[in-house]
């Protein structure tokens, strides 16, 4: 096997627990254990549990963290309670995005980015491009291990193997059990549409906490799920993926991301580009949309209108919960807010489809 992959510390249960392993960026990860549609449908109604050690976390700390962190994103973390998350964009001079995070703030000198495997490398180049002297930047990727528990029982679940203390996290809350021989840090986030928990541990414990979340969870239908049911579900939930909704030539307000820029702190990286950008308008705009019927859109499909090809689909795939096809895709400004009949070009047959909004594609 290509030695140049990297593997989690879970890579050989996967692989006996029967997951078809893909290469996913420089990993080797599961995709599917059973089908992607039941571990789909297991957290949508039960719980899911998915290894996503594959992301990258960068911390970054010392007397100039919130200054530097306030510079590198778009979004504000001024007045963010300690032990809070927020979702931010990270833009480059042009407003073009670099990658979008999630921002851990531990306390106003303490900060840990999680962000996208694709992008570990490059966004750690481009924050040590920006450091300040009172900063450190450091990345514990490989260190640290992240499972999600994503669904209506996971609070049930979290309950069992922690107990209460994570349970009473609201949204974007995160909270660090020092009691616990683990040592877990654990966030009420995840990429699912569902309520769900997202935890840190050492490499150490992986493996431990992985069988110790399967075997409490069995009894509420906690079952394994890979990164094919995470595509489905987070594109249900209308979530952007990197290298297909967003990427260097496409801006946070381009992508409907724009609420997580706050134009009204002080300077950040990209602030006079996107407010050019709000100024003139943006010709294009990221849309979702479901097909009438049949056709299940993918990748790269052409999106047409009026006969003419007007974009292309982001992301596509056969939705389990509406048992249809549903992606998204960039088209010019005025064909997404009038909501204009589309159809998507697949296997040179044009199917129609219908503009929804991103926030409630399943709606």
């Amino acid at each position: 096997m290509d030695d140049s992959f990297k593997k989690t510390p879970l890579y050989d249960e996967h692989v006996d627990l029967g997951a078809k392993i893909v290469d996913y960026y420089s990993y080797k990860m599961p995709l599917q254990y059973e089908s992607i549609i039941s571990e789909h449908k297991s957290v949508r109604n039960d719980a899911g549990l998915f290894d996503i050690s594959h992301m990258g976390e960068i911390v970054i700390d010392g007397k100039g963290a919130t200054e530097f962190v306030q510079k590198v994103i778009t979004n504000d973390v001024s007045n963010l309670p300690d032990y809070k998350a927020v979702y931010s964009a990270v833009c480059d001079e042009e407003g073009g995005t670099i990658d979008d995070i999630i921002v851990y703030k531990y306390n106003p000198e303490k900060y840990m980015f999680v962000v996208n495997c694709a992008t570990t490398k490059r966004d750690l180049k481009w924050l040590n491009k920006h450091k300040t002297e009172d900063t450190n930047i450091n990345n514990v990727s490989d260190q640290l291990s992240l499972l999600a528990v994503q669904g209506p029982k996971s609070a049930e679940i979290m309950e069992l193997v922690f107990g209460e203390k994570c349970t009473t996290l609201s949204r974007f809350q995160f909270t660090e059990l020092t009691e616990n021989e683990m040592k877990p840090t654990i966030s009420r986030t995840g990429y699912t549409g569902e309520d769900g928990f997202e935890v840190f541990v050492d490499n150490s414990h992986c493996l431990e906490l992985w069988n110790t979340l399967l075997k409490k969870g069995k009894e509420m239908g906690l079952k394994p799920a890979g990164l094919g049911a995470r595509d489905t579900l987070r594109l249900e939930a209308g979530y952007i993926l990197f290298g297909n909704e967003i990427d260097d030539f496409t801006t946070p307000l381009e992508a409907g991301i724009g609420w997580t820029v706050k134009f009204d702190k002080p300077d950040f990286i990209g602030k006079d580009a996107l407010l050019r950008s709000v100024k003139s308008g943006s010709k294009r705009k990221l849309i979702a949309f479901k097909m009438v019927d049949k056709g299940i859109p993918r990748t790269d499909n052409d999106i047409v209108y009026r006969d003419n090809v007007v974009g292309k689909v982001a992301s596509g795939t056969f939705s389990p919960t509406l048992e249809i096809g549903i992606g998204t895709g960039y088209v010019l400004t005025h064909i997404a807010e009038h909501k204009s009949k589309i159809s998507i070009k697949i296997r040179d047959t044009d199917f129609p489809a219908k503009i929804v909004n991103t926030t409630s594609i399943t709606k």
